[in-house]
């Protein structure tokens, strides 16, 4: 019996290949597969060089499938992973073709865009474990103390305001925001003080850390109508029933405030798509055409 004829018989036949091989789906025993043998499913399939699956087609050239799912405690279905690439080295080689994706020890995913001779342009992969994004938003009107409507986003409200719905001057106020996101990393807005009754400040800050001594969102005199922007990051209250996504408003003297919402940044939370501006991903490719400064 012939060595091929053996390599069969370890296992079951996945698909012929033409070159060096392709790696194999499980660990096992070491398979010495000679160029143009099967790939051995189950078996740990060795290879000394690469091998290419071309497509003159529109398809793809090479499609990997799971059926496999498993349901969550929270009524979420969990997929199987489809394919794995083992984590390795710091970085992708400096050598590396064009196109070549490698994942490295720290879990940053790889990519080379660019390869020019020995040397190669690569960038790490933007995920959730990484980096984040700003979500822009149809602006949102969060509070306007002037309107008993405008203050229901504020739990715990009891002292917190005089009876023409001003916020107390050295009264501190939570906002819930999680109608419009879930575990956002922060927020862009703008905050506007209404006819304070005395020159004072005040203060966005992140829900859950003490109120910064040093800082200030906006400084106004008494009578103004004043706004200015910021960027807040979000908190979450774990002390009685879960409560994602809180910031911090506080004013020295006592005012009206207004708190207005632009855009958030998400990391590996969500947006409510009913307030987020729609940004298709495949814009470019109906849009078509180059920028003004390329043509």
């Amino acid at each position: 019996m012939d060595r091929r004829v053996m390599l069969r018989r370890a296992g079951t036949v996945a698909a012929g290949v033409a070159g060096g091989g392709v790696a194999g789906i499980a660990a096992a025993a070491p398979a010495q597969a000679a160029a143009g043998d099967p790939v051995i499913q189950g078996e740990f399939n060795i290879v000394k060089g690469a091998t290419t699956l071309r497509n003159t087609g529109v398809q793809a050239a090479l499609r990997l499938e799971t059926l496999t799912t498993w349901p969550a405690m929270d009524g979420r279905v969990m997929a199987e992973p489809a394919l794995r690439i083992k984590p390795s080295g710091s970085t992708i080689v400096n050598i590396a073709e064009a196109g070549a994706i490698s994942v490295d020890v720290e879990g940053n995913i790889w990519l080379v865009t660019k390869s020019t001779g020995d040397s190669t342009e690569a960038h790490v992969v933007h995920t959730t474990a990484n980096s984040n994004r700003i979500v822009p938003l149809v602006p949102q009107r969060v509070l306007d103390t002037r309107y008993a409507s405008s203050r229901e986003l504020v739990p715990y409200p009891h002292g917190k305001f005089d009876s023409s719905g001003r916020l107390l001057g050295g009264q501190q106020i939570s906002l819930r925001l999680t109608d419009y996101m879930y575990q956002a990393d922060a927020i862009f807005g703008t905050v506007t003080v209404v006819q304070p009754l005395a020159n004072g400040f005040a203060q966005v800050f992140p829900y859950g850390v003490a109120r910064p001594a040093n800082f200030s969102t906006i400084n106004y005199a008494s009578g103004q109508v004043l706004s200015n922007a910021f960027v807040c990051g979000v908190g979450a209250e774990f002390n009685t029933s879960y409560v994602t996504d809180l910031i911090n408003v506080y004013t020295n003297a006592t005012a009206h405030v207004i708190i207005d919402l632009t855009a958030v940044v998400i990391g590996a939370g969500r947006v409510n798509p009913a307030f987020a501006v729609p940004v298709p991903a495949s814009r470019i490719v109906l849009q078509g055409g180059k920028p003004e400064w390329e043509k």
